[in-house]
């Protein structure tokens, strides 16, 4: 499979489940495992976190469909997940300092350009064989992201990322 044809079903692995992820939490209020990867509520972090349990649903695709093509896949992987993950706040939070109230439509541009912009940097770093990590670390870091994202999902830092901008309350409101 070319790669340009894996990325671009990359691009609807990871941004169809992360929309879908927006909501769950508010169908199904229990579930551990679900509420490490769904927003539990309106904060700039929770809206970092859904990226997380799709990219790495488009890590294992990738992982069959390259089929051993790059040897940097997990180094890729990780890169990814971190502009996914900080793009979100990087586009969004200046943004919302200057007009205060960031349109519905512009907040999902910045959601989607997020994951556009991490899948060419894939592609950058695929075709170029760049790694920053061994791929063992890699692999390692990338198991560690959900980790986290769970961890602060249930014992959230009073932070300004953290914040429900909506309850003004920090993590997941219905567990507690």
């Amino acid at each position: 499979m070319s790669i340009f044809l894996v990325l671009i079903i990359s691009f609807f692995l990871i941004s169809i489940p992360s929309t879908i992820l927006h909501f769950t939490h508010q169908w199904f209020k229990h579930g551990i495992l679900l509420h490490t990867f769904s927003a539990v509520n309106e904060s700039t972090w929770e809206h970092m976190k859904l990226y997380v349990g799709p990219s790495l649903i488009a890590l294992i695709f990738q992982l069959i469909a390259f089929n051993g093509s790059y040897t940097n896949i997990f180094n890729a992987m990780v890169i990814i997940m971190t502009i996914e993950i900080f793009g979100v706040p990087i586009m969004y939070e200046p943004l919302k300092r200057v007009v205060k109230n960031v349109p519905f439509v512009l907040t999902i541009v910045i959601f989607y350009v997020s994951v556009l912009v991490a899948l060419i940097t894939e592609y950058f770093l695929l075709v170029n064989n760049i790694q920053f990590f061994s791929e063992p670390l890699a692999f390692i870091l990338i198991l560690t992201i959900p980790i986290v994202f769970g961890v602060f999902t249930f014992y959230p830092p009073k932070f300004l990322l953290f914040k429900d901008p909506i309850t003004k309350s920090y993590g997941d409101k219905f567990e507690k």
